[in-house]
């Protein structure tokens, strides 16, 4: 690696490590939580009614440990555990107030970032933006590391033509965000709940 190469990644790990830890605290006065709570939040977001498994793969955490946090998450009434289409399963929703939480989440996250990127002029931004989507989907392994690398994203923000860890690694059809319309809760709860999502 050369000097500057050095000089760059050292900033480049600044900014990662200064970014990651003011949107943490964000993230907690939005949730009311730390550590995975906001992810499992956004998570349901974007793929509403999924099993306790599918929430420890994303997340890459135990499932003896995605169960007890969405028991917190659910005596908070944040999250729902609704059955399944087989009658045995029982997966995770958000309620009403989960939903507003993950919200709340998204644009704590969005305030922190968007006084990073708005000290850039146009013609950087347009710079830093190409080297992000190299740098990301270089570093997009699988499809269960590029979701847990937007376990926080901000879909909305984020079409998926434009998105380069969608490049790298394409989502499944199943999942909802730009791209696929994230329906209000109350169109969902009175359409009833998608069939085919459980696994």
């Amino acid at each position: 690696m050369t000097t500057d190469r050095a000089f760059t990644a050292n900033l480049l790990g600044t900014l990662a490590g200064t970014i990651s830890d003011r949107v943490a605290i964000g993230l907690r006065r939005a949730s009311g939580h730390g550590a995975n709570a906001p992810a499992v939040l956004t998570t349901l977001l974007w793929y509403p009614d999924r099993p306790i498994a599918f929430l420890a793969d994303r997340l890459r955490i135990s499932h003896p440990g995605a169960v007890q946090l969405s028991e917190r998450l659910e005596r908070e009434g944040l999250i729902e555990r609704i059955p399944g289409d087989d009658g045995r399963t029982r997966l995770l929703a958000l309620t009403p107030k989960g939903e507003q939480a993950a919200r709340d989440v998204l644009t704590e996250r969005r305030s922190v970032l968007d006084r990073a990127v708005n000290t850039l002029s146009d013609d950087q931004l347009a710079a830093f933006d190409e080297a992000l989507g190299t740098m990301l989907e270089a570093l997009t392994d699988d499809l269960l590391t590029g979701e847990f690398m937007c376990r926080l994203c901000d879909e909305f923000a984020c079409p998926d033509e434009r998105c380069p860890v969608e490049r790298a690694e394409p989502a499944p059809p199943y999942r909802l965000g730009t791209g696929y319309g994230v329906p209000p809760l109350a169109q969902r709860q009175e359409n009833g709940h998608a069939a085919g999502l459980a696994e």
